[in-house]
């Protein structure tokens, strides 16, 4: 018998999970897509490339947003052993930009395909995924994903999250092509069994609070959402909401802050959300998702330190309330199975408990499992968890101090008009600049006001037109791609 692969755990579950399911729902409504019906359509696909041309190990690219069609497509590439990959459905250079040799690409503009019987399951030779970093930091990196790398997140997550497929369900409303999206909404599903609902990334950008009854009606246990996306769904009124299913709401892809998950608990608070259901993580596509995972049961864990300690290289100092100058670091959580994480300096040698460095990972998810490779992230560890700042490239250094540019941009964000998860803070000569999107005419005053009542040091605030701020394929601000008016 050889190694595991994806396409035998794919089998697995539309041969033998009677009960596995997809929920669709956009602007024109909702529809489940039973067993059955998937794995119709996703052997079709299968047999339709072998009938195009395709052989084993060849890339076939999936530009579909969202529809029972991606996910038939992603499962048939790997029943018939091809190499699946989620790209944006309007990239005009995907050959470019994908940086490997697709054989097929298939989209809305590709005619339906008939179903067909379960055939012979073949495991694509080497690769089994294509997955591309999201451009955070201005350059699209194409990651090739080994079965067993795969199979080793998917596994240690599962068991991060204490999955449970007779009784948890999964909402989503992630862009395929992006790392947590592909986790939560296609592997967890495909591999494990655990019945997903999928809700149009347009329709959620649209109408914020059509996700919101999605999560209550759904009968959801489990999401996954960036920071930015919770913070706009707090502007969702939470009368008639129903929040009370959920176990987990898994907040990650960007640094997580306190006052994001305070306001998010107490705003649903009266929809039966518990505290305990936030939970926080770290990932990254490299090591094809998550590196962290908070541990579940209770409330994510917090650090109040003295804002004149933090600095890379010096240990932090813990300050209780009266301490008026100070951050508070929210948990990334403990690594998942399989995976390491240690800080290093400048120096490259490995920091103690509480100091801020660089952080480096490795394990069962990274290409060479036993090599250390650096992520561009800073942190720090204390008691084994994990305490992720930011990147490294981006700290703001004003006048002596070390500022977080997501606590500048939160702060901008929570002035009426600011557009939620539309402000970059960035550096601009010996200071830093703020730009904003807002939905009318914001002074820029009231922005620089809110910021320097924040970090304590006054930044310019200009205003720009609005989607203009440079956004990765998950829709996040790429300060990297900003330039400074």
């Amino acid at each position: 018998m050889g190694a595991p692969s994806l396409a035998s755990r794919v089998a697995a579950v539309l041969e033998g999970v009677a009960a596995f399911s997809y929920g669709l729902v956009d602007a024109q409504g909702e529809r489940t897509v039973a067993r059955d019906e998937l794995a119709a359509a996703a052997w079709g696909f299968a047999v339709g490339c072998r009938d195009a041309g395709a052989r084993p190990g060849d890339v076939v690219a999936i530009a579909w947003r969202h529809g029972v069609a991606p996910i038939a497509a992603w499962a048939g590439a790997v029943l018939g052993g091809f190499v699946p990959s989620f790209v944006p459905s309007d990239d005009p250079d995907l050959q470019q930009r994908l940086g490997t040799a697709v054989r097929l690409t298939v989209g809305p503009a590709t005619a339906a395909w008939a179903g067909a019987a379960p055939g012979e399951v073949t495991a694509a030779p080497g690769i089994a995924i294509v997955q591309r970093t999201s451009g955070t930091t201005g350059v699209h990196r194409t990651i090739l994903l080994s079965h067993a790398r795969v199979l080793a997140q998917a596994d240690a997550l599962a068991a991060a999250i204490d999955l449970d497929v007779a009784s948890d369900r999964i909402a989503s409303c992630l862009p395929l092509h992006h790392d947590m999206g592909l986790v939560s909404t296609v592997l967890l599903p495909l591999l494990h069994g655990v019945p997903c609902v999928h809700v149009d990334p347009d329709l959620w950008r649209a109408d914020a609070s059509a996700w919101v009854r999605v999560l209550g009606h759904s009968g959801a246990t489990l999401t996954w959402l960036p920071p930015a996306a919770l913070g706009r769904m707090t502007r969702v009124s939470a009368d008639g909401a129903d929040l009370s299913r959920l176990r987990q709401v898994v907040c990650g892809g960007e640094v997580v802050t306190d006052g994001v998950l305070r306001e998010f608990s107490a705003h649903f608070g009266s929809a039966g959300l518990v505290p305990e259901a936030v939970a926080t993580g770290w990932g990254m596509a490299e090591n094809v998702a998550a590196v962290t995972h908070s541990p579940r049961g209770r409330a994510p864990s917090r650090l109040r330190v003295r804002a004149a300690s933090f600095a890379p290289g010096r240990a932090i100092e813990i300050v209780g309330d009266e301490e008026d100058d100070a951050l508070v670091l929210v948990t990334a959580g403990t690594a998942i199975d399989g995976t390491e994480v240690v800080v290093r300096g400048i120096d490259g040698r490995e920091c103690g408990d509480g100091v801020l460095g660089e952080l480096f990972i490795r394990g069962t998810c990274q290409p060479d499992p036993g090599t250390w490779s650096a992520t561009g992230d800073v942190g720090l560890t204390r008691g084994g968890e994990v305490f992720v700042c930011g990147r490294l490239a981006e700290l703001l250094h004003v006048d002596g101090r070390w500022i977080l540019p997501h606590e500048a941009e939160q702060a901008a964000a929570r002035v009426a008009g600011v557009r939620a998860g539309r402000v970059a803070a960035i550096r601009d000569g010996g200071g830093f600049v703020v730009l904003y999107e807002s939905e009318h005419a914001v002074d820029a005053t009231r922005v620089a006001d809110a910021v320097e009542r924040s970090v304590h040091r006054r930044p310019r605030a200009v205003a720009v037109a609005t989607e203009s701020l440079p956004r990765n394929t998950a829709g996040k601000s790429c300060r990297s791609r900003c330039a400074t008016p």
